[in-house]
């Protein structure tokens, strides 16, 4: 029995764990008590994650798809050169931009899969490069790129030595953090409070962390509304620092304009707040001695997500928070992704546009929501093959019953996945792969927003089953049999028909010695490698907290300046405020519900964490109940524009007037036992795909703030299908994990 020290890769907050191993089996997980930035702090998430790995659902065979939606065990070289031969053809016949791939949100822990994906994209030439950064993160992306040119050049909240945290649309107790890695968050944010500072939590419920603190409602999809109140009051009151803001930015005079002639009742009817209490928080932010404005997931979520985050950081920006003490911080990453991504050209923004919709791209991806219109249309570039890894996107993306239909008639789709899920159920091949902690890793997303810088490189610590594979490996294996390496590297190509393949570990270590604390191969002694951070066996601190004075290294721009000047956040606040936000018919604006036991929709089949009285249920206002006569516990009907489903109602006073909220990603119909028997529905059955209804700069969905109608469900020949009457309607027999019969295979198949 061994207890090696491992990191948690399940969301952004990769917590310090120790595995006990004995005769190669996880046996027993616990909380690091010496990892510098989580110190002893687990969720039970992290704990659990064993379960996974031993689940009777999980694949441990290749499966290839029967004509009758069944699925059958099938030989890696078979399944590996079937899947090459088809993709051959493909490219032959329609050019190597047909070809898609597909990168789910598991993969932010998973370098090797990771880079691997981004580099075969590259080769490939394609614009059918789809990831979960569509959903919700795309903005940051947009905004990075444009304020500090690079899309990774993401600034963080301060809350270990803040006066004064307004958050906006997080929930960090539950999520742990995003985009903001700090560990024992919670603890970390009751002290501010502790040593006399405050903490004020902006969302349509009171969730877990405004519980804790200051909680100020508001209407789903408001959070663009409050930031321009915000802003105005900051600029007409004179609290702008303005030697500081000049001295880091250009294009300071656009940004103290572009709230100019905001109208305060209008930001009071959008957001439900007092346009006084707006004002009030506008200064109490202005002149607390430091501050940070930080929003997520919530905030990015709306049809204007990308002017939202330009907002929050021009208020960080111009009240002299940015790269200061107890502010908006730049990471010290072990690997600098800016770096890397420069280096390679993956950074970038608007450099084409999707073939149909004409939306610009973000780092080399295009939208899921983009995707069945892709699939649908004929012509040069129609998406006709599709890669993907980890990703359960006719779930998480908007329009699911578009997304299934797209998957469906695919010529040919491989997933790289543990589960048949709601997606894979389509795919014409499931390959299994190797989970973390059974491959070696860092954690290649998170790293670079730690608030204790520190570098941690782990080993395998158990073999896993026997016929699964390193999912970067099988993807090197269906490019060689398309005759590319999936890489963007200078001579990668070359040096592929010369038989050498370069391992994503050796690239990632090269950028990771000659970065600000790598060894530079021996000239550095105390500097990292993968060699010493392998042998160290656990994290290695480099400092208590990120560096400040540090915005001229960090910016990307020629001129080391935050450019802040873009006409199109101009435009797109004329468009905002044209556009009427209420739906008469829908009058309820909905907003998704995260929780502490769920990671988007991969978890749900762990016993234990769907143990006690867990459900997908519609949280309602008392007032709102009663004018529709429901009560607690009634099962009720929810349409939106786009779609409708049905579930109970939950009445309670935690969520604001007139906005209803959901729990994401339940409604499960996959080979997953333990997920399908915990009911539910799923959220992105009422979410458009509408280009017109994305944010237009990003390409993000509009999942928050969506008009909805709810009224008691009604039983009987009018109520909504099933998962089974799905199945059989489409003309099979409902077997675990099958899917509606595709389209034959194509000639040469």
């Amino acid at each position: 029995m061994v207890e090696k020290r491992v990191w948690c890769g399940i969301c952004e907050a990769s917590c310090g764990l120790v595995a006990t191993v004995e005769n190669d089996e996880i046996v027993k997980m616990r909380p690091d008590e010496d990892h510098p930035q989580s110190k002893g702090f687990a969720c039970p998430k992290g704990i659990l994650f064993p379960e996974v790995m031993k689940d009777p659902d999980r694949l441990r065979d290749p499966m290839r798809r029967m004509p009758d939606g069944s699925f059958q065990k099938v030989g890696w070289d078979e399944a590996l050169d079937d899947i090459g031969r088809r993709l051959k053809r493909v490219i032959d016949v329609h050019g190597s931009d047909a070809v898609g791939v597909g990168l789910g949100n598991a993969n932010a822990w998973n370098y090797g899969a990771f880079l691997t994906l981004f580099g075969m994209a590259t080769v490939l030439k394609t614009k059918h490069f789809y990831t979960a950064s569509s959903v919700d993160i795309n903005n940051y992306w947009v905004v990075s790129q444009l304020l500090y040119g690079n899309n990774l050049t993401n600034p963080f909240p301060d809350f270990a030595r803040t006066d004064f945290a307004l958050v906006l649309g997080a929930n960090p107790v539950v999520s742990h953090g995003s985009m903001a890695t700090i560990g024992r968050i919670r603890e970390t944010m009751l002290a501010i409070t502790d040593r006399g500072g405050r903490v004020v939590v902006v969302d349509p419920r009171r969730t877990e962390t405004a519980r804790l603190f200051e909680h100020q409602p508001i209407l789903p999809e408001g959070d663009v509304w409050l930031l321009l109140g915000l802003l105005k009051v900051i600029v007409e009151e004179g609290l702008v620092d303005d030697a500081r803001v000049r001295e880091q930015a250009s294009g300071v005079d656009f940004a103290l304009r572009i709230a100019r002639e905001v109208d305060m009742e209008r930001v009071e009817a959008e957001t439900a707040i007092p346009a006084e209490t707006v004002a009030q928080l506008a200064r109490d932010f202005a002149t607390a001695p430091s501050a940070n404005l930080y929003g997520r997931c919530g905030s990015s979520l709306g049809r204007f997500a990308s002017l939202t985050k330009y907002l929050m950081d021009v208020i960080n920006i111009v009240t002299g928070n940015l790269d200061r003490e107890g502010g908006m911080l730049f990471g010290r990453p072990m690997v600098d992704l800016e770096f890397m991504t420069k280096i390679l050209g993956a950074s970038g923004y608007d450099r084409w546009r999707t073939r149909v919709d004409d939306i610009p791209e973000v780092i080399g991806t295009s939208p899921w929501a983009t995707f069945p219109r892709e699939v649908a249309t004929p012509g040069k570039g129609q998406c006709r093959a599709m890669v993907c890894v980890a990703t359960n996107a006719a779930t998480t993306s908007p329009a699911t019953g578009a997304m299934e239909e797209a998957f469906q008639n695919l010529d040919l789709f491989v997933s790289l996945d543990p589960y048949i899920t709601e997606t894979n159920r389509f795919a014409d091949y499931v390959l299994p792969p190797k989970l973390f902690y059974e491959r070696e890793g860092f954690p290649v997303f998170s790293q670079s927003h730690n608030s204790v810088p520190h570098a941690q490189w782990t080993d395998p610590v158990v073999t896993g089953p026997p016929n699964v594979r390193d999912d970067w490996r099988t993807l090197d294996e269906i490019c060689k049999r398309i005759g590319i390496v999936p890489s963007g590297a200078p001579g990668a190509q070359l040096m592929g028909r010369l038989g050498i393949r370069i391992p994503p570990g050796v690239g990632v270590d090269l950028f990771m010695r000659i970065g600000p604390d790598g060894d530079l191969f021996g000239l550095r002694r105390k500097g990292i490698s993968r060699k010493k951070l392998l042998k160290a066996g656990g994290p290695i601190k480099f400092s208590d907290h990120c560096p400040t004075g540090v915005i001229r290294k960090k910016v990307h721009h020629k001129d080391q300046l935050v450019h802040l000047e873009h006409p199109m956040f101009a435009e797109e606040l004329e468009r905002l405020t044209a556009m009427q936000s209420s739906d008469p018919e829908h009058p309820l604006r909905i907003f998704s519900i995260r929780e502490l036991r769920s990671q988007n929709s991969w978890l749900h089949n762990v016993e234990k964490l769907m143990s006690g009285k867990r459900s997908c249920r519609l949280r309602m206002h008392p007032r709102d109940a009663e004018a529709r006569g429901l009560e607690d516990g009634a099962e009720v009907h929810i349409a939106s524009r786009w779609g409708a489903i049905e579930v109970p109602v939950e009445v309670t006073d935690d969520v604001v007037p007139g906005s209803v909220g959901l729990n994401q990603h339940w409604g499960h119909k996959g080979g997953w036992k333990v997920a399908n028997a915990a009911g539910g529905a799923r959220y992105n059955d009422l979410v458009p795909n509408d280009p017109a209804l994305l944010d237009r700069v990003s390409g993000n969905a509009w999942v928050n703030g969506i008009g909805v109608q709810v009224q008691r469900a009604v039983a009987g020949p009018g109520s909504l299908e099933t998962p089974e009457t799905v199945v059989r309607a489409a003309g099979a027999e409902p077997v675990v994990g099958a899917a509606a019969p595709r389209r034959a295979p194509v000639a040469g198949d």
